[in-house]
């Protein structure tokens, strides 16, 4: 591949393009004047003056001893986080760091937790403006999958405080936690104990290593008390966390990857009850770059550490390529890239790459439909594919809330309804397909969905070109995947051979082919999860397990409306392009 292709190419939500082609997440502005209204309205650069001895109090080391200084990236990221509006509130709720192996994450955590110990960093009002002032009861939590690894950040952040430090800020520093003598100021590990853990309001949390927190790890728990304690304090001290990690593995359901898909959602622009208060911060290399060619694996290394002036990218590189380190292990820990899982449907980054929101369906575009159907577990998905160039379009998406909001509930079929009804209404169908699910309605124990695919097979049945089940004894939409129905079988194959067709397009043609899709966080969300398994039809895809709760419904949908495309362009019904009929209204009952 070539580092320079497809410049032009929309980025996934949230990126932007750095000056040697990496992909870069922190939202820095670009015009001058946003950027001094930033600096005006962050607590960022105050800070920075403090750690770095431009204060009358002693600042911090590095790990040769010599005055602190932050990378441009790091000083960024403090200026951002720090950010406040004019009511006196930070801007971002709860931050996340992610880098490669060795780009400074421990170090750059241990000087926040030190910032947030003995620094200028609680936003107050001195009469006149919004300041920084030194927190009168900072209470600084290191929370990692071990505990052993959050003692050794802590190691770094005492390493950071020297004589002059532990001098002025009467300092009495230990293993598990550090103090400021005589007053209550601490910075301390945050156990593994669930019930020990519980305890005073937190000022601030570090989350350290959380692509290694998950459920099977105990991390997952570690990290919500962390969340807890923060989420007790006071709302003067306006408490925060921050995580920092490498790229998750993806599946993996960890702390890290859950944030990963929280931010996405806030940035997707297309969840509008969500507040825009996450802060991530990723350098990423071009995932377009084949890190097995040396000329483009040193470029993939050089964005990947661009942030990074220390990185031996001459080491880094026979790293990449030793023998006993996987392409997946390669792309997380050097190159902070997502990386599939071994028997994922299709490469994280080669999906994200294919994002082309600029392409979303016109109003009278033909396209294929197809509806996966759920009743409460799974999620209840709507794609469409234009047919013109077989581009990929999140329609809607109902699954259930997390929490107690999720308790007893059921997908609405007057929703699911009034939806179908309007994408007809706003685009040309030319095949719609559902997939039912064997779901019993509780009342009847009549199936969940055949009144409504009922309903739709009597008044679309004229508008269809292609019918999803056709004959004389047919429907218009009914395209029921469980092989015990008439046609079960054949429906199986076709969809078995669109899994390999779209793996290709996706896998191996990439940019050079023509496979698009519009970028919505769910559907790259459930894409991600797919894993994929064989039938006697060949490949298919489905959950990791039964009982996951990782949803891959859109996915599903999007490839079985690809077999929809290809139905009616292969049915002879269908003219690409042709004239576009009027819009008709839509009649609610």
């Amino acid at each position: 591949m070539n580092g320079s292709q497809g410049s032009n190419l929309l980025l996934p939500p949230g990126y932007q393009r750095g000056e040697l082609g990496q992909w870069m997440t922190l939202p820095w502005p670009q015009d001058q004047g946003q950027k001094l209204a930033l600096l005006e309205n962050s607590l960022g650069p105050l800070l920075i003056d403090w750690a770095e001895w431009r204060t009358d109090e002693p600042g911090l080391l590095n790990d040769d001893g010599q005055p602190w200084q932050f990378t441009d990236g790091q000083a960024r990221f403090l200026i951002l986080w720090y950010a406040f509006n004019e009511d006196g509130r930070f801007i971002y709720r709860r931050g996340i760091r992610r880098g490669s192996k060795g780009t400074g994450k421990d170090p750059l955590a241990a000087a926040m937790c030190n910032i947030e110990l003995l620094g200028p960093s609680q936003l107050w009002w001195d009469g006149e403006r919004w300041t920084g002032k030194r927190h009168q009861l900072p209470l600084v939590q290191i929370a990692s999958n071990s505990e052993a690894q959050s003692k050794a950040l802590l190691r770094v952040a005492n390493s950071q405080l020297g004589s002059e430090a532990v001098d002025y800020y009467q300092l009495d520093k230990g293993q598990t936690a550090t103090y400021v003598k005589g007053g209550a100021a601490r910075m301390e590990v945050l156990t593994a104990s669930e019930r020990s853990a519980e305890g005073n309001p937190a000022t601030f949390v570090v989350l350290n290593e959380t692509h290694h927190m998950t459920e099977a790890s105990g991390g997952k728990r570690l990290a919500e008390v962390g969340r807890r304690n923060v989420g007790k304090s006071k709302r003067a001290l306006q408490a925060r966390i921050v995580e920092f990690t490498n790229a998750h593995a993806q599946g993996g359901e960890s702390v890290g990857e859950k944030s990963f898909i929280a931010w996405q959602q806030q940035v997707s622009g297309k969840y509008a009850h969500l507040k825009q208060d996450i802060l991530y911060d990723s350098i990423e290399y071009d995932p377009r770059l084949d890190f097995y060619d040396e000329q483009q694996r040193e470029l993939a290394l050089r964005q990947a550490y661009s942030d990074a002036p220390w990185a031996d990218i001459e080491r880094l590189s026979a790293e990449i390529v030793d023998p006993e380190l996987s392409a997946a292990q390669a792309i997380r820990f050097y190159l902070n890239g997502i990386a599939e899982q071994e028997d994922a449907y299709v490469a994280a980054q080669a999906f994200a790459a294919l994002a082309d929101p600029a392409r979303v369906f016109q109003e009278g575009d033909q396209i294929a439909l197809f509806l996966d159907c759920s009743k409460s577990e799974d999620a209840t998905a709507l794609m469409g594919c234009r047919i013109s160039d077989g581009f990929n379009q999140t329609l809607g998406v109902w699954q259930r809330p997390r929490g107690k909001r999720g308790e007893g509930f059921l997908v609405d079929r007057a929703e699911v309804d009034a939806r179908v009804r309007e994408v007809m209404d706003t685009y040309r169908v030319v095949w719609f397909g559902v997939d039912p699910s064997p779901a019993k309605d509780d009342s009847t124990e009549a199936s969940y969905w055949r009144p409504m695919i009922d309903s739709w097979h009597r008044d679309f049945r004229k508008s269809l070109r292609v019918w999803a089940t056709p004959g004389r004894n047919g429907n218009a939409v009914l395209w029921d995947m469980r092989l015990s129905t008439p046609g079960g079988a054949d429906r199986n194959r076709k969809f078995s051979q669109e899994v390999e067709i779209v793996r290709a397009l996706i896998d191996d043609e990439g940019l050079d082919g023509p496979f698009r899709h519009d970028g919505d966080p769910a559907l790259v969300a459930h894409v991600n999860n797919m894993r994929t398994r064989w039938n006697k039809f060949g490949l298919t895809v489905g959950k990791k397990t039964r009982d996951s709760t990782q949803l891959v419904d859109l996915g599903v949908a999007m490839i079985a409306a690809n077999v929809g495309r290809r139905e009616a362009l292969n049915s002879g019904k269908v003219r690409v392009g042709g004239k576009a009929r009027k819009r008709r209204k839509v009649i609610m009952a």
